[in-house]
């Protein structure tokens, strides 16, 4: 038994001619008459009664016309929404941002931008840091992630020029959307909202919020580095976990942090970012994904990326 079987039989009974039925399916009458007879003979049991000039349902046609149909109806539906997903129009998306992702406006605007060009496509946004990020993506938790490095990334190294290569050996493809600098992050009401540039040496007798595993600003080893090389050694009175939670602690005057800056970031109305100057520190904002990965919804998604950032 075929499909086209079954599709002769529907348009037979609902049209209840076979010439009609033959005139809507492209095909002679006979092709028709002979389809529905071979499906009768697989059956073992016939589904038309053949009168002078029509045709009508046996019991047993009359039993199968409704599920078929309602089958039928369910393979159009999977065929439509196949051809949606192969459009990259319908689906599902799953994108990694850490916290400072958040602060950046290409970031919203390429959420808003692909909801509004794509809403049938199911957007999830998994916050994760972006050394988790690699990791998730070769175990397909994500599809992709924005994410930031410092000036030398441990988690990724340069393979063949293009992509790069994960710790777990999952090659990633990317994209730069910029590179930043770094800056002093002080609560709104410091004295040192009123200087335009800092120094390092400057912070010394500063409390630092640090983030120590943060991948894009200083955590506690380079901090230290960048510190001593200034002539002092960091306060450090409070570790976080997060972007979000050391800008949180600032603001309320816990002490400064260091943070990227660049193009485009906005940070919170609770605090000031001075940037830091005499301090060679280059950071990457990435958008990147499994290399070789096809789904057009990722697609969809690293156009509109590249779009804004240009």
């Amino acid at each position: 038994m075929q499909l086209r079987h079954l599709r002769y039989f529907m348009a037979a009974a609902e049209e209840e001619h076979f010439g009609r039925a033959s005139d809507r399916l492209y095909v002679t009458r006979p092709a028709v008459s002979q389809i529905i007879a071979d499906l009768e003979s697989e059956l073992g049991t016939p589904l038309f009664e053949r009168l002078a000039h029509r045709v009508r349902l046996t019991a047993a046609g009359r039993a199968l016309l409704p599920q078929l149909q309602s089958v039928m109806n369910d393979l159009d539906d999977a065929l439509a929404m196949a051809k949606r997903v192969g459009e990259g129009k319908s689906g599902n998306l799953n994108i990694g941002y850490g916290s400072l992702t958040l602060l950046h406006s290409l970031f919203r605007a390429a959420v808003k931008q692909f909801h509004e060009s794509y809403p049938e496509v199911t957007l999830s946004l998994l916050e994760m840091a972006t050394s988790e990020q690699p990791k998730a993506l070769a175990e397909g938790k994500i599809h992709a992630g924005f994410m930031h490095f410092g000036p030398r990334p441990a988690l990724l190294r340069k393979k063949h020029g293009d992509g790069v290569l994960a710790q777990d050996e999952t090659v990633l493809d990317w994209f730069r959307i910029q590179t930043g600098g770094l800056g002093v992050v002080v609560p709104r009401e410091h004295p040192l909202t009123t200087r335009k540039s800092l120094t390092l040496a400057e912070l010394a007798g500063e409390r630092f919020v640090v983030v120590p595993r943060s991948s894009s600003s200083p955590g506690y080893g380079p901090l230290y580095t960048l510190c001593q090389k200034a002539g002092f050694e960091p306060n450090i009175v409070q570790e976080v976990s997060s972007i979000a939670s050391q800008l949180n602690l600032i603001s309320v005057g816990m002490g400064i942090g260091l943070a990227v800056i660049g193009k485009n970031f906005t940070y919170p109305v609770g605090v000031a970012v001075i940037p830091l100057h005499e301090e060679n520190y280059t950071t990457t904002f990435a958008f990147g994904w499994v290399k070789g990965q096809t789904d057009p919804a990722l697609d969809r998604m690293i156009k509109i990326v590249k779009t804004l950032a240009q």
